[in-house]
Order: C-alpha cells, then sequence, then structure tokens
C-alpha cells in the first residue's frame, strides 16, 4: 500500500510539473511565449485595474443603498405600490454622473452600457467561480472544456433570470432618476398666455428636472418617461406583491455582498489542488484512449491491408495512364 501511495505521489508531481513548464511556455511557438511576457510585464495595470473597478463597485453599492432607503423612506405610498418613487430626494452618486455626462452625448449612453457588462460579467465570472449551488452544496461545477451539458443548461436558467433583475436594478435602484427622464428639465415659472409656453432664459434658476410628482402641470406635457420605467411602474402598481419582493430583494442582494466582501477581504486564496489533480488525470486518460485508438487502427490496417489515404495501384490490371503507354509503345513497334 505505501508503495502504491508512493507511485500515485510521484504521478502528481510529474503531472504537476508537467503543468507548471507548459504554463511558462514550455514546449509552445514563439507567440504563445510572447503572450505570457505580456502579461507578466501588464501584471501592475491589471492590478491597477481591479482595484479602479473595486471602487466602481463600491460607488454602485453606495448609490443602491442610497436608493433602497430613499425609497423605503420617502415612498409615495409604501408597500401598497411596491414602494414606488416620485422623486429622488437623496443624493445618489452614480444618478448624477449619469444626469451631468448625459450633456455631451453619447458619454452617458457609453457609461451606462458599460455598467450594464459590469453586472453581467461579474454574474459570469460569479457562476464560473463558485458553480451552480443549492445553498452550501454544489450541484454542478463550471470548468473549462469539462463543463456538463445539465451544467450548461443551468447556467443558462440562472444567466437569464440575472438579466431579468439586472433590469429592474439598474432602472429602479441604481439610477432610478435618469432610467425614467433621463436629462430631461423643464421651465418651473407661469406662462404669460394658456397656449403659451413660460420662459426661463434669464431665469436659470427655475429649470427643474422632471419628476412624477411636479405640481407644475406643464411638466406632464413636456416630460416623456421611459418605455422601460413606465413598464416596470405599471406592473409594480398593478401587482404590489411584485414590487415588494423585488423591493426587499435588493437588500438580500446587498446584504450578500458586504459578507461576500468582508470574507474575500481577509480570506487566503487557495488552490483547490484536488481538483486540479482530477483534472490532469483526466487529461493523462484522454490522452492514453486516444493513443490506443491510434494504435488499434494501425494493427486493424495491418490486418486487413488498406491503410487510409493511400492509393494502391491494382496489380495485373491496366489503368487508363498505362494502357497509353502501352498503346504508343505498340504502334512505335509497328512503325518500325
Amino acid at each position: 500500500r505505501e508503495l502504491e501511495q508512493l507511485v500515485r505521489e510521484e504521478r502528481t508531481l510529474v503531472r504537476r510539473e508537467r503543468l507548471a513548464s507548459e504554463r511558462e511556455g514550455e514546449g509552445h511557438n514563439v507567440f504563445y511565449r510572447a503572450y505570457l511576457t505580456l502579461c507578466a510585464v501588464f501584471r501592475p495595470l491589471k492590478l491597477i485595474f481591479g482595484l479602479l473597478l473595486l471602487v466602481i463597485s463600491l460607488v454602485v453599492f453606495a448609490s443602491m443603498l442610497i436608493t433602497c432607503i430613499d425609497k423605503l423612506k420617502n415612498s409615495v405610498c409604501g408597500r401598497h405600490c411596491g414602494y414606488l418613487l416620485g422623486h429622488t430626494q437623496i443624493f445618489n452618486p452614480i444618478n448624477w454622473l449619469f444626469t451631468f455626462t448625459s450633456r455631451v452625448f453619447p458619454i452617458d449612453y457609453i457609461l451606462f452600457l458599460l455598467l450594464t457588462l459590469l453586472f453581467f460579467t461579474s454574474s459570469v465570472v460569479g457562476i464560473a467561480s463558485i458553480g451552480i449551488r443549492f445553498l452550501w452544496v454544489t450541484l454542478f461545477k463550471i470548468r473549462s472544456g469539462k463543463t456538463s451539458p445539465n451544467a450548461l443548461l443551468m447556467a443558462t436558467v440562472m444567466l437569464t433570470l440575472m438579466t431579468l433583475a439586472l433590469n429592474y436594478a439598474l432602472a429602479m435602484i441604481v439610477a432610478p432618476q435618469y432610467a425614467t427622464f433621463g436629462p430631461q428639465t423643464f421651465c418651473d415659472r407661469p406662462s404669460g398666455r394658456p397656449d403659451a409656453q413660460p420662459d426661463c432664459s434669464n431665469h436659470h434658476k427655475a429649470v427643474r428636472p422632471c419628476s412624477e410628482r411636479s405640481d407644475n402641470p406643464l411638466a406632464n406635457l413636456v416630460c416623456t418617461p421611459s418605455v422601460a420605467s413606465t413598464f416596470l411602474n405599471r406592473i409594480t402598481v398593478n401587482f404590489p406583491f411584485l414590487g415588494v419582493v423585488d423591493f426587499w430583494a435588493q437588500f438580500a442582494f446587498l446584504g450578500i455582498f458586504v459578507l461576500v466582501f468582508v470574507v474575500m477581504l481577509f480570506r487566503v486564496p487557495k488552490m483547490d489542488e484536488q481538483q486540479m489533480d482530477e483534472d490532469l488525470r483526466e487529461e493523462e486518460e484522454e490522452g492514453l484512449l486516444a493513443s490506443t485508438g491510434r494504435r488499434f487502427g494501425a494493427t486493424w490496417q495491418d490486418i486487413t491491408g488498406k491503410a487510409k489515404g493511400v492509393k494502391r495501384s491494382d496489380y495485373g490490371t491496366v489503368s487508363g495512364e498505362g494502357a497509353g503507354a502501352g498503346a504508343g509503345e505498340s504502334a512505335g513497334c509497328r512503325a518500325g
């Protein structure tokens, strides 16, 4: 038993040595080794980019928490309408950033697209890192080139549900004012005539951002809410239970974010050596099976006498070229 255990450990060390040499570029072409060199050179930039993403994530977390508190404190009708917010009364940094950058087209669109990609890619990376679980029980693992079809199907369903949740979070929680009215404003001054528009050219302080709780009736004529916000608000009003569930789910998301952030801040990353050894063992078995298939195919070709890709001339028969050559020789003999 001890000898078998030592043999297994030796095989494991050989596999790890081979894996380390492959990661260092041994046995690969010049382009792959140049790619590894570039990765090592730009590793400080990768660290800076990671810190930047961390700061952005914390700002987004603060914006979501501020909006949730604002909805909970200043909602029009509370849980009876799904905690709808007529106007943001607490400063939201993400909302302010989108509204400020909307003055220069299309910077706000680009930032909103990048924020959406941040949420979506974070969801994909999270599924790939922890796999598919039910509470603490791991059901499937996501591995490169070795994911089972059931795991791919479950991951696709989870990403679809995350996309639906992302629609509500971006429009109602992250930047509600920007997602509803964008940079739209109206002039909050009385007009001289009923059919005339108010003039704010000399009264810049009277220019107000559009909101759903404006006292001026002109705001309802000038301000146009977005289609996505109108759709979500109607669902929330007609089905308050869904609005309440979506609203409190944001608090659950923020709580899990804080918990995971604190744990990962003090936890030392560990390498799953057992999983790595299993992957290397599977690769070795696949290589052995492939070589066995090639040896079996060569043996079968030796038995049958037929090799793939080799043209054999028919013995004792005359092909087209041979017949032409024979006819030419016979004609030359008659002429001689």
